[in-house]
Parts: structure tokens; C-alpha cells; sequence
């Protein structure tokens, strides 16, 4: 992991605790500090099921980068390891009451705040440590629809490294029930991996596979919700299930980042890309536009009223188009990057551009306010012209 990014997940962390007790200022003066979760769960949940190899991935690396950082938080709280002698004492019941005090104080108005639902700890076994931790409302689950998997890789994650922290010692969870395989609740369990049968239910957790058929079900009911979205009202206050955190949902993009930005931003970018071809059919139904409109027209209005970015101008020049954003989703009050995490939104906006001007299109970062520091970022559509397959016979008259 860079030394910057490094910095930005630990500055990204420090704000979310801090925002547990107190008020930020706003993130995106216009937009605001919170994003659709239909939105979250589009970009970063159908990832995974795009590419099921990214699943341990993001699974490990949000391990590591919640237990060094809730660790830090834990010492600042005085909160050490030894307050945990009573599960090696066996008494589960007292055990339950210091872990239900944590998830009141500390953990439920984190994952609240987060957006990622209501918590609660429902069992411990204090032989084997295993602990159940359930949870209504969760964002990565809850407008998926019921595909028989188990697939909140990231909120396992989070519960792995906190408690790794806690207990000073190798945590991990998976899912026993989740909203993916037809539950009303997700029930994560938390186990010690020394366990042998406890590594061998995770493994068999982080194994995730997906079919094509499995997929499109996602694709659909992803696109009806978002079509739903756009005919509701924002409302005008965070609620849990509807919206998420910014921090959150960036924290989860520089996780997967840390580990190879340049395999994760190229599977961001084909995801946004095949999603793009169901956005259109939403554009052009909700919108009422076509042709070269869908790009200059309903992509703005269709990323400002989802909370994604303000898109204050797109221009067409003779060799493609140039979109100036303020407030994007990916990057709003993070600084001094060596990454990009834009990645979804340049194959989103990729594809859209694809079919709406019926040309091949290529998206690039002409400017990046993590580079140079500036108010905007900008891409850059540019026309690619075809490679025609010229016959050898031709080829010889014209080298002649």
C-alpha cells in the first residue's frame, strides 16, 4: 500500500468516528454527505458479482485496514484486550453485556452513521468465542434480490478486523443468513481462526460463485430500483436503507484499491461498462431522450438526483466530448491520491457514450482535483477510429 493511500483510508477513518460524536461540515456543498444505496450498491456490490474473484479480496483487505485503524481508536478509549478476560472465563452472559455496551457506545452509531444498517449482538459461545452479530437494513443486500447466496463481503470484513482488534488475536466471519438468500436479516459469525470447521464455513463463504442467469436477476431488480429512486423524492433527512455515508462508500473503494489499482479500476471499469447498457433503457424511459442527448442531457440530471456528481457542463468537439464534474461520489474531500477510484463512473459513462452516439468511444481522465489540486475533474470522450481489415494484396500496392 502507498504511503498516501495509506494516509487517506486512516484520514477517512478518523472522520468516521469523529462523526459518531460530532457534526462535519459538508462533504459536497450541493449534494451533500450522503449517497443513494441503491447507487452504493451498484457500484461496488454488483462488482463483486461481475467478477466473484474479487470477493476474498475485498474481504481481506477490509480486515486489514479496520483492525489497524479500529485499533488505534480502541487505545484512544482505553479499551484494551484484558477487558475481554471474561470470555475466557466461560461466563457468556457477562460476556454478551460488554459486547452489547461496545455495539451501544461505540459500533451500532458507527454502522448507523455508515449507513449499513441496525446491528445487534444476538449469541456468544464463550468456548469457542463464535459470536452472531445480526443485522436489519444492510446496504449491501437489501434491493438485491434473492439469488441464494450470501454476499456482504464487505460488512463481514469490517466485523473481522474489529474484532481482531479486540481481541488481539485472528478473527474472522462469514454469513450464516443473508438478505441474498432470501432472509429478512443477515447473521454474521464471528469466529476465531484457529477453529479449523470455523475456516472451512468461510472459505466455503468467500468461495462465491455467480451465474449468467444469477447475474441478470441482479441487473433487473437493480434497475428497477433505480427507476423507482428517480420517481421518489429524496428525502430530506439520512435514513437508514435509502442512504449511505460518502465515507463509507469510499472507504470500501480505496480498501479494494490498496491491493492492485490497476486490476480493481480495470474491473470497476468493465462493470460500469455492462451496466451501462441497462442505464440507457432507464435514461430514455425517464428522461423521454435519444441519440446524443442521453450523454449531454439525462446523464446530468440522472447523477445530480442520485447524489452521485454535478455534471455543470458537457461539450462536444469534433474529436468527442469533455464532462466537467464537481462533487463526484468517488473523490469528494479526499486529497493527495496516487490512485483514482473513479473507475466505475469512467466505464459507466463509457458505455452510455457507446450508445448514444452509436461510435466507438474511449474515456480517459483529462484532469484529476487529485493531481492538480484544481476545483473540477474533467474526462475526455474521444472517437476511436475502427482498424479495417485491408486484404495482403492491398497492402502490397500501397507500400509500393
Amino acid at each position: 500500500m502507498s504511503f498516501r493511500l495509506k494516509s487517506a483510508i486512516k484520514i477517512l477513518w478518523q472522520k468516521m468516528f469523529y462523526l459518531v460524536d460530532n457534526d462535519l461540515p459538508v462533504i459536497r456543498t450541493t449534494l451533500g454527505d450522503y449517497v443513494n444505496t441503491i447507487e452504493i450498491q451498484k457500484r461496488l456490490d454488483y462488482v463483486v458479482l461481475y467478477n466473484p474473484n474479487i470477493a476474498r479480496i475485498e474481504y481481506q483487505s477490509t480486515v486489514n485496514g479496520t483492525m489497524e485503524n479500529v485499533q488505534e481508536q480502541h487505545d484512544k478509549n482505553g479499551l484494551e484486550s484484558r477487558l475481554f478476560r471474561n470470555f475466557n472465563r466461560r461466563d457468556h452472559i457477562q460476556g454478551l453485556k460488554i459486547l452489547q455496551i461496545l455495539n451501544r457506545n461505540i459500533y451500532g452509531p458507527l454502522f448507523h452513521k455508515m449507513g449499513k444498517g441496525y446491528g445487534t449482538f444476538r449469541s456468544i459461545d464463550p468456548d469457542s468465542r463464535q459470536i452472531t452479530y445480526e443485522v436489519k437494513n444492510c446496504d449491501e443486500c437489501l434491493d438485491l434480490p434473492d439469488i441464494d447466496l450470501k454476499a456482504c463481503f464487505y460488512f463481514s470484513g469490517l466485523l473481522a478486523g474489529i474484532f481482531s482488534a479486540l481481541f488481539d488475536q485472528s478473527m474472522g466471519t462469514y454469513e450464516s443468513t443473508c438478505g441474498t438468500s432470501g432472509e429478512p436479516t443477515c447473521n454474521y459469525e464471528i469466529g476465531n481462526m484457529r477453529s479449523i470447521s470455523f475456516r472451512d464455513n468461510q472459505d466455503e463463504y468467500l468461495n462465491l460463485s455467480i451465474s449468467d442467469e444469477k447475474l441478470h436477476e441482479v441487473e433487473t431488480a437493480l434497475s428497477e430500483k433505480i427507476m423507482k429512486s428517480l420517481k421518489a423524492e429524496t428525502p430530506a433527512e439520512p435514513i437508514v436503507g435509502i442512504n449511505s455515508h460518502i465515507i463509507g462508500y469510499q472507504l470500501r473503494i480505496l480498501n479494494n484499491l490498496e491491493q492492485n489499482p490497476e486490476i480493481f479500476s480495470e474491473t470497476y471499469r468493465k462493470a460500469g461498462v455492462k451496466f451501462s447498457n441497462r442505464l440507457v433503457d432507464i435514461l430514455k424511459s425517464f428522461y423521454q431522450v435519444d441519440g446524443e442527448e442521453l450523454l449531454t442531457d439525462a446523464l446530468p440530471k440522472y447523477y445530480k438526483k442520485q447524489l452521485l456528481a454535478n455534471i455543470d457542463i458537457v461539450e462536444k468537439f469534433q474529436d468527442g466530448f469533455m464532462i466537467t464534474i464537481s462533487e463526484a461520489v468517488d473523490c469528494a474531500g479526499v486529497k493527495n491520491l496516487d490512485v483514482k477510484p473513479c473507475a466505475f463512473m469512467r466505464g459507466e459513462i463509457e458505455g452510455i457514450a457507446n450508445i448514444a452516439t452509436g461510435k466507438h468511444i474511449r474515456c480517459d481522465i483529462h484532469s484529476c482535483k487529485y493531481d492538480t489540486g484544481e476545483q473540477f475533474c474533467q474526462l475526455e470522450l474521444s472517437y476511436i477510429e475502427e482498424e479495417k481489415d485491408i486484404p495482403d494484396w492491398l497492402q502490397e500496392i500501397e507500400e509500393q
